[in-house]
């Protein structure tokens, strides 16, 4: 159980006791006083267990809020969840990635690696992208929730799909989210950022792997490289590329190089199934 699910729970017998106790026909002073009391200490144990009140208390205590604080990196220094995860909101400077941002915050950069792959993951980006640069690493997302709690793992796609269930392995494209999962038997084995069409020129469809091709090229869009392919139908691959953030695609699912790649020579073949939601 999350603590969410036992925040609800803790909240919901609460009320109910709230509810029995109005009810109850109250006979004498004594009882008056008593339900008072009783009224009192479930609200204030609903206060005490709110979210609200936790996230107050994490501003104050929690040492990568404080540092962010301290440096001004914060936009707001409201703290909010993505994916179950804690978070705020930085803005990060023109020549900056989340590596040398990571990089740059001593409660963040002991655990570096695992630390700027949270974070791309929770901003469907990568770590390498910088500010503003030049070429194909470059991206124009100033914009970053950075985790406050690391042993908290996010929930983004669902970790059970009982429509794969009877698959060896299934593909998940979420448009919506711009998340793709990769399962094993209907259980969330990997789950990536990609980039699909912009207008929503991905369709929303079942699919099948058709054919797997290690170098390829758009017969579309001026001869545009799409390696580590996989056609999923008609002029539609998923293939390595620049994953910004957001939806920037022709049509295609790009996904960043070492994904594609461990797709492409790990993972996939010809014949997998798969559905584009959202």
């Amino acid at each position: 159980m999350s603590i969410l699910d036992g925040i609800l729970n803790r909240v919901t017998q609460r009320l109910r006791l709230c509810n029995r106790l109005i009810l109850a026909p109250i006979q004498n002073k004594r009882k008056l006083m008593k339900t008072i009391l009783l009224l009192s200490g479930a609200v204030i144990s609903m206060l005490l267990w709110s979210p609200s009140v936790r996230a107050q208390g994490m501003e104050h205590n929690n040492p990568i809020y404080e540092e962010l604080a301290a440096r001004g990196r914060m936009t707001s220094g409201q703290i909010t969840i993505v994916y179950g995860v804690p978070c705020v909101e930085v803005m990060l400077e023109s020549g900056e990635s989340i590596r040398t941002f990571v990089q740059s915050i001593s409660s963040l950069k002991t655990k570096s690696l695992m630390v700027q792959d949270r974070i791309a993951l929770l901003n469907r980006t990568h770590y390498l992208l910088i500010v503003n640069g030049s070429g194909n690493i470059s991206t124009d997302k100033d914009k970053i929730f950075v985790p406050l709690d690391y042993s908290i793992e996010p929930q983004i796609l669902p970790e059970f799909l009982p429509g794969a269930a009877n698959h060896e392995k299934y593909i998940l494209i979420d448009r919506r989210q711009q998340y793709l999962g990769l399962y094993e038997w209907g259980n969330l084995k990997y789950c990536y950022p990609i980039s699909s069409g912009t207008s929503n020129s991905t369709p929303l469809k079942k699919f099948v792997v058709n054919y797997m091709d290690e170098v390829h090229n758009s017969s579309i869009f001026d001869q545009a490289p799409m390696d580590h392919a996989l056609n999923i139908g008609n002029a539609y691959f998923i293939h390595e590329g620049i994953v910004p953030g957001y939806p920037a695609s022709h049509g295609c699912i790009r996904v960043f190089p070492l994904h594609a790649r461990f797709l492409f020579y790990q993972w996939a073949k010809p014949g997998i199934p798969g559905k584009i939601i959202g």
